[in-house]
This record gives C-alpha cells, sequence and structure tokens, in this order.
C-alpha cells in the first residue's frame, strides 16, 4: 500500500469527521445571548451594563430606582420588574445628546432594543434657557423600539415651561431628514410638558397599540403626533390635552390660531378604535387618511378636524363636546366623506366647514 495514499486518508478521513461533529455540536456559549443583572457586583448601573453586553443580550434589572442616564447603540433587550417596581430616573444633571437634547434613554446607531416591565420618569431639573428636559425615550438614527408594558411619565421641567422641542415622552425621528421607529403598546404615557408621543420624518414610523396617554391640565399639550411619518394608532385611550393658559396663539380660529389635539395624523396614517375624551380636538388629520371606529367624547372645539386633504370617516362616534365634525381648506380643496358617523350631545354645530384664500370644503354624508 501506498504510505503516502494512507495518510492522506487518514486526513482526510479526520477532517469530515472533525466537520460533521462541529455541524452537530450545539453553538458555543460564546454566541449564546447573556443574561446581565442590575444591580450587581459586574452591573452597578444600567449603562455600565449596557456597555459590557454583547449585541442580543437580555439586561434584567431588579426593583428599584435607577438615577441615569442611558445610551444604547446595540440590540438588546432590557426588562425591569413591573413598571411600579424598576424607573429609570432623570439625573439631575442631563447631558447633551448628539440631537441636542437631553434625554433620559437614547436609542441610536439602527440598534434594535426592546424595554419592557419598567418606568422612565423626570421630571429634570433645567430651564428652557439651560438644561432643559428634552425626551424621556429618545429614537434616532434609524433604531427601533420595542417598548410594552412600561410607563413613561413627568417629562417635564421644574417648574415646567412651553419650552420648544421640550419634555416629549416618547421622541422618535426627527424633522425635516433622521429616522426613528417604534412598537408601543400597552403602556401608559402620563404628565408630559410637550406631547405624549411624537414620530418625526418620512422615513419614521410607528405602531401605537392599547395604550393611555394623558396630558396635565396646567400646560398646552398634545396626546400623540406624527409629523409627516407613518404608522398606525389603535384601541388608545388619549385624553387631557388643550389648550392652557397662558398661551396666547390658541384659539378656535384655524386659520390664525393653534389648536392641541388628543391624535394630530398625516397621509400615511391609520386611526381606528381608539378612545378621544377631553381633549380640545379629539382627532387632527391632515392630508389623505381614514379614521375608523374611534368614539370621541367631550372634545372642547371639535371631536374630527380635517384639514387641507381628502378624508373617510366611518362609523366615528362623536358624544358631547363643542362639536361635531371640522372641514378645513386653507391649502387645497378639501373634501370629507362621512359614512356612517354618529354625532350627539354636542353643544355647538355637528358638522361645520371653514374655507380661506380660494379653497372650498366640501362635505357628504352617508348614515
Amino acid at each position: 500500500m501506498n504510505p503516502l495514499r494512507t495518510r492522506c486518508a487518514v486526513a482526510l478521513g479526520t477532517l469530515l469527521a472533525s466537520v460533521a461533529i462541529g455541524s452537530l455540536a450545539p453553538p458555543s456559549a460564546a454566541s449564546q445571548p447573556r443574561e446581565l443583572v442590575v444591580p450587581s457586583a459586574a452591573y452597578p448601573t444600567v449603562q455600565s451594563a449596557v456597555d459590557a453586553a454583547h449585541p442580543r443580550d437580555r439586561i434584567a434589572l431588579r426593583p428599584g430606582v435607577y438615577r441615569e442616564q442611558v445610551v444604547i447603540g446595540k440590540d438588546l433587550t432590557i426588562t425591569g420588574a413591573g413598571a411600579g417596581k424598576t424607573t429609570i430616573l432623570a439625573p439631575e444633571h442631563l447631558v447633551t445628546g448628539s440631537d441636542g437634547l437631553n434625554s433620559i434613554v437614547s436609542l441610536g446607531n439602527a440598534a434594535s432594543v426592546t424595554i419592557s416591565r419598567l418606568a422612565v420618569s423626570g421630571p429634570g431639573s433645567g430651564t428652557c434657557d439651560a438644561g432643559a428636559l428634552g425626551a424621556g425615550i429618545r429614537v434616532l438614527g434609524g433604531a427601533h423600539l420595542e417598548l410594552s408594558h412600561a410607563a413613561v411619565s413627568h417629562i417635564k421641567d421644574t417648574p415646567m415651561a412651553p419650552c420648544f422641542r421640550s419634555a416629549n415622552s416618547i421622541l422618535i425621528g426627527d424633522f425635516p431628514t433622521g429616522a426613528g421607529s417604534a412598537t408601543i403598546q400597552d403602556s401608559e404615557i402620563t404628565d408630559y410638558q410637550g406631547s405624549g408621543v411624537v414620530v418625526l420624518g418620512a422615513d419614521s414610523r410607528a405602531t401605537l397599540l392599547r395604550n393611555v396617554v394623558t396630558g396635565q391640565k396646567t400646560i398646552s399639550t398634545d396626546g400623540i403626533e406624527f409629523v409627516e411619518a407613518t404608522g398606525r394608532v389603535e384601541k388608545n385611550t388619549v385624553s387631557d390635552n388643550a389648550c392652557r393658559e397662558p398661551d396666547p396663539e390658541c384659539g378656535p380660529d384655524f386659520f390664525t390660531e393653534f389648536q392641541h389635539a388628543g391624535i394630530l395624523a398625516n397621509t400615511g396614517v391609520v386611526v381606528t378604535k381608539n378612545r378621544l375624551v377631553g381633549n380640545q380636538l379629539g382627532i387632527y388629520g391632515f392630508g389623505t387618511m381614514e379614521t375608523s371606529h374611534n368614539t370621541l367624547v367631550d372634545n372642547t372645539y371639535f371631536g374630527l378636524a380635517l384639514q387641507d386633504g381628502t378624508f373617510t370617516a366611518v362609523r366615528d362616534t362623536v358624544r358631547g363636546g363643542g362639536g361635531g365634525v371640522a372641514v378645513i381648506a386653507s391649502a387645497v380643496d378639501t373634501t370629507a366623506r362621512l359614512d356612517q358617523v354618529r354625532i350627539t350631545k354636542v353643544s355647538g354645530d355637528r358638522i361645520r366647514k371653514f374655507e380661506c384664500c380660494g379653497f372650498t370644503a366640501t362635505v357628504t354624508t352617508r348614515r
């Protein structure tokens, strides 16, 4: 027998066996997601665990208050012991992020981050002139947030003030450029100084499902806002968002004054099965969009306000408040089709048209 051939055959057999064994062996421990526990000797803070984590690792937060800012730029899962037990609290001095805002939790670097069973809370200690709290949770740089069974509360400064682009509970994307995305569900968003959830920019999107979004009664707020972004808003309860004194630019004139809304949405946003209670406007729509099966109760000016576009409202119910449906034409001819929309117990007009600058508002109804 040829010795060289024998040695080659043995070597080839050994190689094939090692390949076969490797293909059947479980992945190495290093490739498996780890769980990092906070606080622990190795990870006394949330940020220390985030810094040490590998992509796809899980971070478990024990009950307690973590007074710190957290910046996340990798794929992670962060889970608390419950929104009433685990809180990430704004520190006394906030560090400004890359977007120029001071936020408590910031996501960037195209990271996909899952956060659940914890609270993110203010207040901040800054002012409009210096150190104002920018957001509870900030999503930018192509990052994606999955938030569930959580609370974002007290996102405001001390004392409260209507700072521009300040104190939004959850801020996604940027305008005119910048992107972020989120799915937010089964969470409570309360006591904010600016807006509950803001989604900015044509490349940003969000799905909001079964959340409670509640403003407060001492300063002007909005509940949920989409600005050129797309998404879906379904089965949320949004309340107590309106103009508050002193706010000299607010009022009922759609052409010269501002109004605040429970949900403000534009083309590409589906708004369905929500409950809007005690806002100045229940739903304020722009562009081309459809609302359906929403319940709008005791909203001060109108339950629905539809401006500058083409709208269909299907089986929405307006009950109580100042008026039913406002259709506004200020920049384009506007049409609104009201399909089995029920309007009861309003103190003002059931349907009212506002027209300006040579543009017309047209309303058709189907009972």
